[in-house]
């Protein structure tokens, strides 16, 4: 990958966003239905769990980064990643999944704006 390359998935990942923020979201079904998902919902209620997704995206899915990023254990940060998993199916460890989460991140931050 060069250079325009990564500028083209910075581009791309800030579409996400302007997208979503001229959405009404009440209209969109999509959007309604992830946040209306039980253990969506149920994941979106755990601060813990919600500000340690958002650390470990922040850090590029770096468990060791993360860990010393918001002072905690690295065996705790992997806990607690178990926990999402178990909760929502999605490894944040896996791109796919990680890319996943963002979305509904994004969603559930606009929504409640």
């Amino acid at each position: 990958m060069n250079k325009n390359d990564f500028e083209q998935i910075k581009i791309n990942s800030s579409l996400l966003g302007n997208i979503l923020s001229n959405m009404k979201l009440g209209n969109c079904d999509v959007c309604h239905f992830i946040l209306e998902d039980e253990n969506v919902k149920a994941f979106l209620e755990n601060d813990d769990l919600v500000k340690t997704t958002q650390a470990f995206l922040s850090n590029n899915l770096n468990i060791c980064k993360t860990s010393k990023k918001i002072f905690m254990h690295r065996n705790t940060l992997l806990y607690r990643i178990e926990k999402i998993k178990k909760l929502l199916g999605l490894d944040i460890r896996q791109f796919d999944d990680a890319v996943t989460m963002h979305i509904i991140l994004t969603i559930a931050n606009f929504n409640q704006k």
